[in-house]
């Protein structure tokens, strides 16, 4: 992300400007921005009102966007467990997404997963079954 904004930074001020948004957003984002959009993006990142978005500005508004992508992916995996829509997935849904698995090996699932015991699995429960296996298969930093 800083390579990112050093490059848009064209005055090297440390700051990006309007101008700089406009002319750097398409060369680094693959889109060109209009007027309207970059307003609306210095309204929501800008946070002390300078008119300009300072470095921290910038990487903050970037981590709640990649955190915000995050969100969509869990939920688009967790609808392709929910066929029907309830907004849990069943002990059923889960054999027909996971393909004919033993009914014991569905218990145990379910059983794992389910920390309000209702015998389902709410979109919670698999957000929070979905950050523990991210941290047990996380490649520790040497």
């Amino acid at each position: 992300m800083e390579a990112i904004f050093k490059a848009m930074d064209l005055n090297n001020d440390g700051k990006l400007s309007m101008e700089e948004i406009q002319l750097g957003y398409d060369k680094h984002f693959g889109t060109p921005i209009d007027d309207e959009e970059v307003k609306r993006m210095f309204k929501e990142i800008d946070a002390d009102g300078s008119g300009t978005i300072e470095y921290s500005e910038f990487l903050m508004a970037t981590m709640n966007e990649s955190a915000l992508v995050s969100q969509e992916k869990l939920r688009a995996a967790f609808k392709m467990f929910d066929k029907d829509g309830s907004g849990t997935i069943s002990k059923d849904e889960i054999k027909e997404a996971l393909g004919g698995l033993d009914e014991k090996i569905v218990d145990d699932i379910i059983k794992e997963v389910d920390s309000n015991g209702d015998g389902e699995i709410s979109f919670e429960e698999f957000e929070k079954m979905m950050s523990k296996m991210v941290s047990i298969t996380a490649v520790p930093s040497t």
